[in-house]
């Protein structure tokens, strides 16, 4: 074979190698074209489905808040009316002095001491389990085991101890129910923050001559500040929007928002869409207040634990 024979051969693997080079480089960029293209397709379609949700959320939201602003005709006209004409308070100060305003302060009374009763009896009740073992694993179980029962199963037999001992229609009845039904579930939400938290702490305060109670108030409970105020924040929701004891235990006298919107729809007082729209805007604002103020805990509560030294 001939020089010039091998420069051919030579030239020929040359031109494959930078063929198949080129080929190699072409089929790489199609398939990050292909990638780039399904992302851009999951992208927009996750984005199609938040904004789907943000529009389940709201629209209802959004639509109370502007019925509170119609006027009657405009309120039960049918077709819907979605904007008011004539946007006015009306129907906020037909609320306020047809028991909206007392509905409002026994909500609140009955939520803040209700809450109040469930930290206090449930924080301790938390640490004690968490330190303790107190009752062992069953206790604990038998705690939680309380919140798989229907509300509806213990209506009756409270009904009938709360009319005996005449705490019906009462703020101490409520507050008592509230804060023994939403006991199991400060208990257990404190204990897996406080779990969280060496013992050598406790035990190093406890050493200096600091009592166990000190050594709760001191060590367990500022280090488990986030998982605090979650806990407070969603009893206080809980206990905010609960609805059946309140109408069972308040028969004439003693109101909650829940049940006073409810009453806005009866053959007696008609559909009162627009007085009903002004008081659940009005409650709402506490929730929202809370979700701005307790976010910022509640994401740290979420993460509490997560990251280990």
């Amino acid at each position: 074979m001939s020089l010039s024979d091998g420069s051919v051969q030579t030239q020929k693997v040359e031109y494959s190698a930078e063929t198949l080079g080129s080929h190699h480089k072409h089929g790489v960029h199609a398939s990050r074209s292909t990638w780039r293209r399904q992302q851009i397709l999951i992208n927009s379609a996750r984005l199609v489905a938040v904004l789907i949700i943000v529009l389940i959320t709201f629209v209802p939201v959004v639509w109370i808040f502007l019925t509170g602003f119609k006027s009657e005709a405009e309120y039960l006209a049918s077709p819907p009316v979605w904007l008011p004409s004539k946007p006015s308070w009306t129907n906020y100060i037909d609320m306020w002095h047809e028991g909206g305003f007392e509905a409002l302060m026994n909500s609140l009374i009955v939520t803040i001491a209700g809450c109040l009763l469930a930290m206090v009896c449930g924080v301790p009740a938390a640490y004690s389990l968490s330190r303790f073992r107190t009752g062992g694993q069953n206790l604990a179980n038998w705690i939680l085991s309380i919140k798989f029962m229907p509300a509806i199963a213990f209506t009756i037999p409270i009904a009938v101890m709360f009319h005996a001992l005449r705490l019906i229609d009462t703020h101490s009845g409520l507050i008592l129910v509230y804060g023994t039904f939403n006991l199991p579930f400060v208990v257990w939400t404190m204990k897996g923050f406080i779990d969280e938290i060496p013992r050598e702490l406790d035990e190093s305060v406890m050493i200096d001559g600091c009592s166990r109670l000190g050594a709760m108030w001191w060590i367990a409970l500022p280090l488990s500040a986030p998982g605090l105020v979650t806990t407070i924040l969603m009893t206080f929701i809980f206990i905010w929007s609960e609805f059946l004891f309140a109408l069972i235990l308040s028969q004439s006298q003693l109101f909650t928002v829940p049940v006073r919107l409810s009453q806005y729809y009866s053959e007696a007082v008609g559909l009162k869409w627009g007085p009903q729209a002004a008081l659940a805007t009005v409650a709402i604002l506490p929730m929202v207040a809370i979700a701005f103020i307790g976010q910022r805990y509640i994401v740290r509560a979420l993460t509490f634990g997560a990251v280990k030294d």
